[in-house]
């Protein structure tokens, strides 16, 4: 009997601790505020004009190393044999430069979006905690590990609203 008094008085401390813990939680979906920010529009716009650009450079570059070999392929009956073999180094080596062109750029490229992402995070950082701090949050987590939860604990659309005026223009180098 007196186990079983044990048992109860143990269950409700662990319901009240649980019930107190939940209006502590929270949840946002931070892709989604640089998504719809206009600093995440702003620098989604920038990506997707330097991304197109650079598929359009690499392209051109592309093209012209493809006429180059249709050339010498063309070539290869009418020209010497070190002739031939001298214009296929040159191509390899142009083909060798383009590779190398194109991992740069692409590495450039990937390096300042990670990095115009990081100043939107570093902007946002602040902000949510003071707001974390104002409501009395305990727990934050990410919306994407959440299976189920309540849109009432939802803080998206709040942090997104302050960062917008907090953070209108955010410079992207």
């Amino acid at each position: 009997m007196k186990s079983f008094f044990i048992k109860i008085i143990i269950l409700l401390f662990l319901s009240v601790s649980v019930s107190n813990a939940n209006e502590n939680i929270r949840f946002i979906d931070i892709n989604y505020i640089m998504k719809n920010s206009e600093a995440g529009k702003t620098l989604n716009g920038i990506i997707e004009n330097k991304s197109k650009k650079i598929t359009s450079e690499l392209n051109d570059l592309g093209e012209k190393i493809e006429t180059k070999k249709k050339k010498i392929i063309s070539q290869k009956n009418i020209l010497k044999k070190d002739e031939y073999e001298k214009l296929v180094k040159n191509y390899e080596d142009e083909v060798k430069k383009f590779n190398n062109i194109r991992l740069k750029k692409n590495e450039d490229f990937n390096k300042y979006r990670i990095n115009s992402q990081k100043k939107i995070i570093e902007a946002l950082n602040p902000l949510i905690t003071a707001f974390l701090k104002k409501e009395s949050v305990q727990i934050l987590l990410q919306k994407e590990q959440i299976v189920f939860g309540d849109n009432k604990l939802d803080i998206t659309e709040e942090i997104l609203k302050i960062f917008n005026d907090k953070h209108k223009k955010i410079k992207f180098d």
